[in-house]
């Protein structure tokens, strides 16, 4: 007998979504940035978050307030975002991560509606 694995595996197997974050240096900037890659459904969309940061930068350390995106993407769409992002940011090196995202059934069922629509 073959081994069981329930329906909602495959729907995992067939299309991987990823949780983005997205650095802006500014909320101007995040919000140019969710312009470009929201009509084109690269993204799904989500908070602009606006905080104190502290980081190295060209060998000082700098402080700030800097902005990021947190969203969602498909697998399949991961390059096209940092290319996107890359066309319209203001920053020299835009930070963008991907992480795999393991949620529950009604939010992979939400992005499923919303990148395939």
């Amino acid at each position: 007998m073959g081994l069981y694995l329930p329906p909602f595996f495959y729907r995992f197997q067939s299309m991987r979504y990823y949780q983005v974050l997205i650095s802006a240096e500014t909320q101007e900037n995040a919000h140019k940035i969710l312009d470009a890659l929201l009509p084109e459904k690269l993204v799904f969309g989500g908070p602009i978050w606006d905080a104190p940061a502290k980081f190295w930068w060209k060998d000082e350390i700098v402080e700030m307030n800097y902005a990021f995106i947190y969203t969602y993407t498909r697998e399949d769409l991961k390059q096209r975002v940092i290319e996107k992002t890359n066309e319209v940011t203001s920053e020299d090196i835009p930070m963008i991560s991907f992480t795999p995202l393991d949620a529950n059934d009604a939010l992979i069922s939400l992005l499923e509606s919303t990148f395939e629509a």
